[in-house]
């Protein structure tokens, strides 16, 4: 298994057992529903993550964000190895925009714990970090919509599996989608924070399963001179 490979991997499963994890302990301890979010939008993601110790497990995303950035990093040097022709600059500018994006989930997590509570008294600290985790959430879904729209076109020159690049475009195209519900139950007023949350857990799903996807596209690409020289000594 490559560095890149070991990436993929890691940034579906992590994050989604760190939260599960934090889920699980802040149900234990009462602070949210036992419930199915993916369909009720019972609670937001953030509501697992701040009375303790469930913080303590939901501070590990941070390092989630550090895999989400090399994974960007990954796909962008990959990209730029198969391509027969030079990247499109924007393409090199959404990698970097990507992972600048994981900086503010970073800062987001960072700032969660009980040290928010009560609510009232720290509704500062609630906008940093709601703002952060939405333009995370927000841009991230871009970048890999137009990550999968450039992969798309160069199906023909990227040896590796086809229904590879199908199912980018199938989750990138499940994210447009969601996003565009969200942008117009905004512009005629009917948003609510059932609705949020439901689009909420769905991004977060979608998203990690674009990462996974880069574990089969991954296989035979090599990072750094060390790993390629590791593959072929005996």
């Amino acid at each position: 298994m490559t560095l890149p490979q070991r990436t993929a991997l890691f940034s579906f499963v992590f994050p989604l057992l760190v939260i599960a994890v934090s889920y699980y302990l802040s149900w234990q301890g009462g602070h949210v529903e036992l419930c199915n979010p993916f369909l009720q939008g019972c609670e937001a993601i953030t509501a697992s993550g701040i009375y303790y110790p469930a913080a303590y497990v939901f501070r590990g995303l941070i390092i989630a964000f550090v895999c989400f950035a090399l994974w960007w990093y990954c796909a962008g040097a990959w990209l730029e190895s198969v391509r027969e022709e030079p990247l499109k600059p924007w393409l090199h500018r959404t990698v970097r925009i990507a992972m600048a994006a994981c900086v503010l989930g970073i800062a987001a997590v960072a700032v969660m714990g009980e040290n928010m509570l009560p609510v009232n008294e720290h509704r500062g600290l609630w906008r940093f970090h709601t703002a952060l985790a939405v333009l995370f959430f927000l841009t991230t879904s871009v970048c890999q919509i137009l990550m999968a729209r450039r992969m798309h076109q160069l199906k023909q020159q990227l040896d590796f599996p086809r229904w590879s690049i199908a199912a980018k475009v199938i989750l990138a195209l499940l994210q447009l989608l969601l996003l565009t519900v969200f942008l117009l139950a905004v512009a005629i007023g009917v948003k609510t924070t059932q609705l949020e949350q439901v689009i909420e857990w769905w991004l977060a799903l979608l998203s990690s399963l674009f990462f996974l996807s880069g574990y089969w596209d991954w296989r035979d690409f090599r990072l750094i001179r060390l790993e390629k020289s590791t593959e072929v000594t005996p």
